[in-house]
Parts: structure tokens; C-alpha cells; sequence
């Protein structure tokens, strides 16, 4: 296990004249498992590079357990890096693979069939060690791939995007795979991914990237329920998050508001708490997830508006029902019960519970603080 401080890392290609890393300032507990998430572009994999020594920093500092490692060789900071192509050597068997960076380091060869085995057994590719990489499917491969890195023990595993070429099925087994090697060992890792549900499921921290910044570094929870900008918001859940902008309003009662037309450009209002009040007269968004905005009947309070939409999609996903409707001209998912049926055109009653949403500014697009 090992600590990881990135500070104030700069990545710039002289010859397209771009910055790729703009300053990323990050620090990794021992153990922690931390996962870097963001578009195709944004500069998570020329992160995970430098981590590595893959790739030099224009400035900045890398420091693993204390020590400052930006200039040092790959092979000297004693780290593990897990490919999206498994990298396998295709002549060597399963055995031989996990091995190899054993017998470069000149482990004794009892010391090293432990090791191939104990890491074999984790991963339940015991009974593949004779075989070749040709003869393993894509999921038996990359546990290869992860066995290898293992067997090194070192203080940092970096995985780079190491589930994309598997199928749906195989993602989910793998992920539960890593998820447990990590609770059993304790290891220190990153992990890029541009699946946002891995991120969830898999990070104990989530940093999330674009144009070469962190646009946010927190919990799964702190991503998903109070995300710092819409880019965050837009780019974490499935279905993403709603956005309904509207100017602030009060009616005679002092309760703020927003204004709609729904897809009959019919005018519908939508309650906001009271703490909005503050924002009387200014262009705001407000950001509800699609489970916030549901066909249940609930208690009358300051922050809940009924609202009856016609329904344009509907889309059964098996655990629940994702509707979608009409409102500003765009479109709005809700996550409704799997029991619930309706044709398109028909009007449903919904309940918009603004208690859970999240306001931004219409212009920066950077979160307001109500209250």
C-alpha cells in the first residue's frame, strides 16, 4: 500500500501547442481506491500515464509514499499498470505470464510458484495455468492481465480502461472481481474508466475530468447528490440528470417558482424552496434526477409540485419504467414503477420532489448554495 500526491501536474505536447494536464492537484490515501472518470479527450489516460512514468510532466511533482518519483524510470517506481488490451505474451502459458516479472526480478523458483499460485487461486485461473493466451476467452485473459500485476506486489496498481473490450455480462463479473481483490488486499489503486456506473460501484473517490482539469473530486454519493457543476451532473447517472431552467418568481404567497410550457406549450409552474427566494428574478436551472420526479403519491409539502404530462417514450428496463415528457422543449426522464403502464400521448400525474434537487446558475453553470 502506498500514498499518492499529485501536485499542480502539467502536461503540455509542444508540437499541437496544447496543454492536456492543466494542474491537477490530487492526494490518494494508502488503500484507497480512486477512480478518474470524464469524456474521451479529457486527459484521464495522459494522467494515468504519468503515474507511471509512461509518459514525462511538464511540471509538477509525483510522489509515491513520500518520494518524489517525476523523474524516475517506470521500472523504478514500483508500479503495476492493468491495460485495456491485456498486453499478454502470446507464446508464454498462463503460468508463465504471471511469472514473468517474478523471474526478472530473480525470484527464487520455489518462492515464485507460491506466488503464481497463490494469485491463481484469487482469481480461480488455477486450473488455466498450462493453457495459452489463444485458448482463454477475453474475461479469463484480463484476470490474467490483473494476476500478473498482482504477483509483483507493488505499492500502486494503475488500471487503464481494463473491462471496455468485454461484453455486458463479463464487465459486471469482472467489476464484483476487482471490487473483492481490493477488499481483501487493500491495495492502493487508480482506475480509469469512462463508464460511469464502474465508477460508482467500484471508487471510493471519484475525480472527474474535462479539457484537463478535475472538475470535482469527492465520494460517489458527493458526485451524484451535490454536484459542483451541470458538466458533473450531466455526466454521472443513468438516465442523467434533468435540467429545467426558468427565471425565479414569487407568487402573492411568497412561494418561488419557476415557469414551464410542457409539449402542448401549456404554462406550468413548478415549486422551489423557499431559500430560493433569494434568487427572485434571475435565470437559474434546476437539476432532478430522473428517480425525483415519480408517479408516487406523496405528502403535500413547500417542495413538491403534481404535475400532469403527456407521455411521448416509455421504456421498461425490468426494476423500473423510464418515462420520458416534455418540458421547455426538452426532454425529461422519470423513473417510474415497473408495474406501470401507459400509452404515448396519454397524461400522467407526477410528483416533482424539489427537496432532492440541485440548482445552478444559468450562466456559469456552477451549483448555487441555497439556504
Amino acid at each position: 500500500m502506498a500514498t499518492l500526491d499529485l501536485k499542480q501536474i502539467r502536461k503540455t505536447y509542444p508540437k499541437a501547442d496544447q496543454e492536456t494536464l492543466k494542474g491537477i492537484d490530487i492526494s490518494i490515501e494508502s488503500g484507497e481506491f480512486l477512480i478518474l472518470v470524464g469524456p474521451s479527450g479529457c486527459g484521464k489516460s495522459t494522467l494515468m500515464n504519468t503515474i507511471a512514468g509512461l509518459e514525462d510532466i511538464s511540471s509538477g511533482h509525483i510522489v509515491i509514499d513520500g518520494r518524489e518519483v517525476s523523474q524516475v524510470e517506470p521500472k523504478d517506481r514500483d508500479i503495476a499498470m492493468v491495460f485495456q488490451s491485456y498486453a499478454l505474451y502470446p507464446n508464454m502459458t498462463v503460468y508463465g505470464n504471471i511469472a514473468f516479472g517474478l523471474k526478472i526480478r530473480k525470484m527464487p523458483q520455489e518462492e515464485i510458484n507460491t506466488e503464481v499460485q497463490r494469485v491463481a487461486k484469487m482469481l480461480q485461473i488455477d486450473h488455466l495455468l498450462d493453457r495459452k493466451p489463444s485458448q482463454l476467452s477475453g474475461g479469463q485473459r484480463q484476470r490474467v492481465a490483473m494476476g500478473r500485476a498482482l504477483a509483483r506486489r507493488p505499492k500502486l496498481y494503475l488500471f487503464d480502461e481494463p473491462l471496455s473490450n468485454l461484453d455486458a455480462k463479463l464487465r459486471v463479473e469482472m467489476r464484483h472481481q476487482i471490487k473483492r481483490l481490493h477488499q481483501q488486499l487493500n491495495t492502493t489503486i487508480v482506475y480509469v474508466t469512462h463508464d460511469q456506473i464502474e465508477a460508482m460501484t467500484l471508487a471510493d473517490r471519484i475525480a472527474v475530468m474535462k479539457d484537463g482539469e478535475v472538475q470535482q473530486l469527492g465520494t460517489p454519493n458527493d458526485i451524484y447528490s451535490a454536484p459542483n457543476n451541470m458538466f458533473v451532473a450531466s455526466f454521472m447517472g443513468s438516465p442523467s440528470m434533468n435540467f429545467i431552467a426558468g427565471c425565479v418568481h414569487r407568487n402573492d404567497a411568497g412561494q418561488p417558482y419557476i415557469e414551464m410550457l410542457d409539449s402542448n406549450q401549456d404554462p406550468k409552474q413548478l415549486s422551489l424552496p423557499l431559500a430560493m427566494s433569494e434568487y427572485e428574478g434571475k435565470d437559474i436551472v434546476v437539476g432532478l434526477r430522473p428517480e425525483h420526479i415519480t408517479d408516487k403519491v406523496m405528502p403535500d409539502s413547500d417542495t413538491l409540485t403534481r404535475l400532469e404530462l403527456s407521455l411521448d417514450v416509455l421504456e421498461p428496463t425490468g426494476p423500473d419504467v423510464i418515462a420520458m415528457f416534455t418540458l421547455n422543449d426538452q426532454e425529461i426522464a422519470c423513473r417510474l414503477a415497473p408495474t406501470f403502464l401507459a400509452k404515448a400521448g396519454q397524461v400522467v400525474p407526477l410528483s416533482f420532489d424539489l427537496s432532492k434537487a440541485v440548482f445552478f446558475d444559468a450562466k456559469t453553470e456552477q451549483r448555487l448554495e441555497v439556504g
